[in-house]
Protein backbone atom coordinates (compact mmCIF):
# COMPACT_ATOMS: atom_id res chain seq x y z
CA UNK A 1 0.00 0.00 0.00
CA UNK A 2 0.83 3.64 -0.64
CA UNK A 3 -0.44 7.22 -0.35
CA UNK A 4 0.39 9.89 -3.40
CA UNK A 5 0.42 13.54 -2.75
CA UNK A 6 0.25 15.83 -5.56
CA UNK A 7 1.52 19.50 -5.27
CA UNK A 8 4.18 17.81 -2.95
CA UNK A 9 6.44 21.05 -3.09
CA UNK A 10 3.96 23.45 -2.21
CA UNK A 11 3.23 24.84 1.54
CA UNK A 12 0.32 22.70 2.08
CA UNK A 13 1.41 19.65 0.00
CA UNK A 14 4.56 19.69 1.98
CA UNK A 15 3.24 19.33 5.50
CA UNK A 16 1.13 16.89 4.38
CA UNK A 17 3.60 14.62 2.93
CA UNK A 18 5.63 15.23 6.64
CA UNK A 19 2.55 14.36 8.17
CA UNK A 20 1.81 11.66 6.04
CA UNK A 21 5.12 9.74 6.54
CA UNK A 22 4.96 9.91 10.50
CA UNK A 23 1.17 9.20 11.45
CA UNK A 24 0.67 5.79 8.69
CA UNK A 25 4.18 3.85 8.23
CA UNK A 26 3.48 3.50 4.56
CA UNK A 27 5.45 4.60 1.34
CA UNK A 28 4.20 7.79 0.89
CA UNK A 29 5.27 9.46 -2.97
CA UNK A 30 5.13 12.94 -3.66
CA UNK A 31 3.95 14.80 -6.72
CA UNK A 32 5.34 18.30 -8.18
CA UNK A 33 5.57 20.61 -11.03
CA UNK A 34 8.81 22.29 -9.62
CA UNK A 35 11.67 20.68 -8.63
CA UNK A 36 14.07 21.99 -5.93
CA UNK A 37 16.67 23.87 -5.68
CA UNK A 38 18.53 21.48 -3.94
CA UNK A 39 17.56 17.69 -3.83
CA UNK A 40 16.83 17.63 0.28
CA UNK A 41 13.35 16.82 -0.14
CA UNK A 42 12.93 13.55 1.35
CA UNK A 43 10.87 10.69 0.24
CA UNK A 44 9.63 9.12 -3.20
CA UNK A 45 9.27 12.45 -5.27
CA UNK A 46 7.84 13.01 -9.03
CA UNK A 47 7.92 16.02 -11.28
CA UNK A 48 6.07 16.71 -14.33
CA UNK A 49 3.41 19.34 -14.91
CA UNK A 50 -0.50 17.66 -13.91
CA UNK A 51 -1.13 19.01 -17.51
CA UNK A 52 0.54 15.96 -18.86
CA UNK A 53 -2.43 13.75 -18.59
CA UNK A 54 0.08 10.73 -19.87
CA UNK A 55 2.24 11.07 -17.26
CA UNK A 56 -0.50 11.01 -14.39
CA UNK A 57 -2.31 7.80 -15.94
CA UNK A 58 1.17 6.32 -16.06
CA UNK A 59 2.14 7.21 -12.16
CA UNK A 60 -0.95 6.05 -11.19
CA UNK A 61 -1.02 3.01 -12.66
CA UNK A 62 2.41 2.58 -11.97
CA UNK A 63 1.91 3.64 -7.93
CA UNK A 64 -1.20 2.04 -7.26
CA UNK A 65 -1.77 4.42 -4.49
CA UNK A 66 -4.29 3.25 -1.95
CA UNK A 67 -4.52 7.04 -0.70
CA UNK A 68 -3.95 9.75 -3.02
CA UNK A 69 -4.25 13.89 -2.01
CA UNK A 70 -4.39 16.07 -4.73
CA UNK A 71 -3.38 19.23 -3.22
CA UNK A 72 -1.91 20.72 -6.64
CA UNK A 73 -3.21 23.71 -7.73
CA UNK A 74 -3.11 27.57 -8.30
CA UNK A 75 -4.27 30.56 -7.38
CA UNK A 76 -2.96 32.98 -10.08
CA UNK A 77 -7.24 34.21 -10.90
CA UNK A 78 -5.68 33.99 -14.22
CA UNK A 79 -8.78 31.79 -16.07
CA UNK A 80 -6.69 29.67 -18.58
CA UNK A 81 -4.29 28.80 -15.59
CA UNK A 82 -6.30 28.14 -12.79
CA UNK A 83 -8.75 26.13 -15.45
CA UNK A 84 -5.70 23.89 -16.22
CA UNK A 85 -4.21 23.55 -12.37
CA UNK A 86 -7.49 23.46 -10.79
CA UNK A 87 -10.29 21.97 -13.13
CA UNK A 88 -8.22 19.94 -15.84
CA UNK A 89 -5.38 18.55 -13.50
CA UNK A 90 -8.13 17.26 -10.96
CA UNK A 91 -9.97 15.37 -13.96
CA UNK A 92 -6.73 13.87 -15.46
CA UNK A 93 -6.23 12.62 -12.13
CA UNK A 94 -9.39 11.60 -11.57
CA UNK A 95 -9.77 9.71 -15.16
CA UNK A 96 -6.33 8.15 -14.46
CA UNK A 97 -7.77 6.39 -11.37
CA UNK A 98 -10.70 5.16 -13.16
CA UNK A 99 -8.14 4.15 -16.20
CA UNK A 100 -6.05 1.89 -13.59
CA UNK A 101 -8.80 0.41 -11.95
CA UNK A 102 -7.29 1.49 -8.71
CA UNK A 103 -9.69 1.21 -5.33
CA UNK A 104 -7.56 4.64 -4.22
CA UNK A 105 -9.50 7.10 -1.76
CA UNK A 106 -8.73 10.44 -3.05
CA UNK A 107 -8.97 13.78 -1.34
CA UNK A 108 -9.33 17.13 -3.31
CA UNK A 109 -8.68 20.36 -2.28
CA UNK A 110 -11.22 22.73 -2.01
CA UNK A 111 -11.68 26.30 -0.55
CA UNK A 112 -13.58 28.74 0.90
CA UNK A 113 -13.21 30.93 -1.77
CA UNK A 114 -16.31 28.86 -3.60
CA UNK A 115 -18.70 30.58 -1.07
CA UNK A 116 -17.71 33.87 -2.67
CA UNK A 117 -18.88 36.90 -1.16
CA UNK A 118 -21.92 35.63 1.73
CA UNK A 119 -23.92 38.02 4.62
CA UNK A 120 -22.11 38.00 7.66
CA UNK A 121 -25.51 36.34 8.92
CA UNK A 122 -24.69 33.35 6.61
CA UNK A 123 -21.46 32.59 8.89
CA UNK A 124 -21.11 29.75 10.03
CA UNK A 125 -21.23 28.71 6.28
CA UNK A 126 -22.34 25.19 5.99
CA UNK A 127 -21.25 22.48 3.37
CA UNK A 128 -24.88 22.85 2.14
CA UNK A 129 -24.39 26.68 1.12
CA UNK A 130 -24.60 27.17 -2.65
CA UNK A 131 -21.41 28.31 -4.34
CA UNK A 132 -21.52 31.93 -5.57
CA UNK A 133 -17.78 32.58 -6.16
CA UNK A 134 -16.70 36.05 -6.84
CA UNK A 135 -13.09 34.77 -8.31
CA UNK A 136 -11.84 33.17 -11.36
CA UNK A 137 -10.00 31.23 -8.33
CA UNK A 138 -13.10 30.38 -6.41
CA UNK A 139 -14.98 29.45 -9.46
CA UNK A 140 -12.21 27.27 -10.72
CA UNK A 141 -12.29 25.21 -7.03
CA UNK A 142 -15.97 25.05 -7.08
CA UNK A 143 -15.74 23.81 -10.69
CA UNK A 144 -13.07 21.25 -9.49
CA UNK A 145 -15.21 20.42 -6.28
CA UNK A 146 -18.16 19.55 -8.31
CA UNK A 147 -15.80 17.09 -10.27
CA UNK A 148 -16.12 14.54 -6.73
CA UNK A 149 -19.92 14.09 -7.14
CA UNK A 150 -19.36 13.51 -10.62
CA UNK A 151 -16.63 10.49 -10.35
CA UNK A 152 -18.40 9.14 -6.93
CA UNK A 153 -21.83 8.65 -9.38
CA UNK A 154 -20.23 8.12 -12.67
CA UNK A 155 -18.00 6.05 -11.95
CA UNK A 156 -17.70 4.67 -8.26
CA UNK A 157 -15.02 6.34 -7.23
CA UNK A 158 -14.18 7.33 -3.47
CA UNK A 159 -13.56 10.86 -3.76
CA UNK A 160 -14.19 13.52 -1.26
CA UNK A 161 -13.72 16.99 -0.78
CA UNK A 162 -11.97 18.79 1.69
CA UNK A 163 -13.16 22.61 1.82
CA UNK A 164 -10.69 24.44 2.93
CA UNK A 165 -10.65 27.97 4.51
CA UNK A 166 -7.59 29.27 5.83
CA UNK A 167 -4.36 27.68 6.83
CA UNK A 168 -1.47 29.29 9.47
CA UNK A 169 2.40 27.77 9.22
CA UNK A 170 5.76 28.53 7.85
CA UNK A 171 5.86 28.32 4.42
CA UNK A 172 2.50 29.98 3.25
CA UNK A 173 2.24 31.57 0.14
CA UNK A 174 3.06 35.38 0.43
CA UNK A 175 0.38 36.19 -2.10
CA UNK A 176 -1.77 35.73 1.19
CA UNK A 177 -2.02 37.97 4.14
CA UNK A 178 -0.29 35.46 7.00
CA UNK A 179 2.43 35.02 4.11
CA UNK A 180 2.78 39.07 3.18
CA UNK A 181 3.09 39.91 7.00
CA UNK A 182 5.14 36.97 7.99
CA UNK A 183 7.99 37.90 5.01
CA UNK A 184 7.72 41.91 5.89
CA UNK A 185 8.10 41.02 10.00
CA UNK A 186 10.76 38.85 8.88
CA UNK A 187 12.30 42.16 7.06
CA UNK A 188 11.84 44.49 9.98
CA UNK A 189 13.85 42.15 12.28
CA UNK A 190 16.56 41.48 9.45
CA UNK A 191 16.99 45.46 9.62
CA UNK A 192 16.16 45.17 6.08
CA UNK A 193 13.09 47.75 5.96
CA UNK A 194 11.36 50.26 8.90
CA UNK A 195 7.12 49.67 8.30
CA UNK A 196 5.04 47.29 7.37
CA UNK A 197 2.14 47.84 4.79
CA UNK A 198 -0.97 45.94 4.79
CA UNK A 199 -4.58 46.76 3.15
CA UNK A 200 -7.67 47.05 5.29
CA UNK A 201 -7.93 45.10 8.39
CA UNK A 202 -11.78 45.14 9.16
CA UNK A 203 -12.41 41.56 7.56
CA UNK A 204 -13.10 38.56 9.73
CA UNK A 205 -11.48 35.04 8.39
CA UNK A 206 -11.61 31.65 10.02
CA UNK A 207 -7.75 29.76 10.59
CA UNK A 208 -6.79 26.80 11.12
CA UNK A 209 -2.91 25.74 11.78
CA UNK A 210 -1.49 23.43 8.75
CA UNK A 211 -0.66 20.62 11.54
CA UNK A 212 -4.15 20.35 12.68
CA UNK A 213 -5.62 20.51 9.33
CA UNK A 214 -3.32 17.19 7.64
CA UNK A 215 -4.72 15.55 10.57
CA UNK A 216 -8.02 16.52 9.26
CA UNK A 217 -7.38 16.24 5.71
CA UNK A 218 -6.22 12.38 6.51
CA UNK A 219 -9.60 12.00 8.36
CA UNK A 220 -11.62 12.78 5.59
CA UNK A 221 -9.46 11.26 3.32
CA UNK A 222 -10.04 7.83 5.05
CA UNK A 223 -13.68 8.00 6.46
CA UNK A 224 -15.01 10.20 4.54
CA UNK A 225 -18.21 9.52 2.30
CA UNK A 226 -17.88 9.33 -1.54
CA UNK A 227 -19.05 12.48 -3.39
CA UNK A 228 -19.25 14.64 0.53
CA UNK A 229 -17.97 17.73 0.85
CA UNK A 230 -16.14 18.84 4.67
CA UNK A 231 -14.90 22.51 5.54
CA UNK A 232 -11.92 22.45 7.27
CA UNK A 233 -11.63 24.98 9.41
CA UNK A 234 -11.67 26.27 13.22
CA UNK A 235 -15.31 27.60 13.59
CA UNK A 236 -14.35 30.32 15.02
CA UNK A 237 -13.86 33.81 13.45
CA UNK A 238 -11.12 36.23 13.63
CA UNK A 239 -10.81 39.69 12.30
CA UNK A 240 -7.05 40.58 10.34
CA UNK A 241 -6.64 43.31 12.89
CA UNK A 242 -6.17 40.85 15.54
CA UNK A 243 -4.37 38.08 13.47
CA UNK A 244 -1.83 40.88 12.57
CA UNK A 245 -1.82 42.18 16.65
CA UNK A 246 -1.00 38.18 17.59
CA UNK A 247 1.90 37.53 14.56
CA UNK A 248 3.80 41.48 15.59
CA UNK A 249 3.30 40.32 19.51
CA UNK A 250 4.93 36.94 18.67
CA UNK A 251 7.47 38.62 16.88
CA UNK A 252 8.30 41.17 19.81
CA UNK A 253 6.99 43.74 17.81
CA UNK A 254 4.94 46.83 17.75
CA UNK A 255 1.47 47.93 16.17
CA UNK A 256 3.03 51.64 15.80
CA UNK A 257 5.30 50.46 12.50
CA UNK A 258 2.24 49.55 11.25
CA UNK A 259 0.73 51.41 7.79
CA UNK A 260 -2.64 50.16 7.07
CA UNK A 261 -4.07 50.53 3.20
CA UNK A 262 -0.64 50.55 2.51
CA UNK A 263 1.13 49.64 -0.97
CA UNK A 264 1.72 45.80 0.48
CA UNK A 265 -1.86 45.07 0.34
CA UNK A 266 -1.94 41.99 1.56
CA UNK A 267 -5.76 42.23 1.85
CA UNK A 268 -7.03 38.44 1.61
CA UNK A 269 -9.70 37.65 -0.66
CA UNK A 270 -11.13 41.21 -1.18
CA UNK A 271 -14.95 41.70 -1.62
CA UNK A 272 -15.32 39.36 0.81
CA UNK A 273 -16.21 41.17 4.52
CA UNK A 274 -16.74 37.90 6.81
CA UNK A 275 -17.35 34.23 6.73
CA UNK A 276 -16.33 31.22 9.17
CA UNK A 277 -17.25 27.77 8.96
CA UNK A 278 -19.60 25.33 9.91
CA UNK A 279 -17.64 22.42 11.16
CA UNK A 280 -20.04 20.24 12.51
CA UNK A 281 -20.32 17.65 9.62
CA UNK A 282 -16.33 17.11 9.93
CA UNK A 283 -16.87 17.47 13.71
CA UNK A 284 -19.32 14.19 13.07
CA UNK A 285 -16.77 12.82 10.85
CA UNK A 286 -13.60 12.89 13.16
CA UNK A 287 -15.70 11.83 16.49
CA UNK A 288 -17.97 9.56 15.03
CA UNK A 289 -21.01 10.73 15.60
Amino acid sequence: MSILVTGAAGFVGSHLLDYLRRATGQTCYGLSRRHPEDESTPGHMRYFDMGDSSRVAETVRLLKPSLIFHMAGSFSNDFATDLQNNVLAARHLLDAVVAAAVPARILLMGSAAEYGDLDPAQSPVAETQPPGPVSVYGWSKAAQSLLAPLYASSYGLDVTVARTFNLLGRGVSEKLFVGNVSKQIDAVLAGERDRISVGRLDAERDYIDIADACALYYAIATRGVAGEVYNVGSGRPVSMRALLRDMLHHAGLDESIVDEDGAGKPTPHAQVSSIYADIGKLSALVNGA
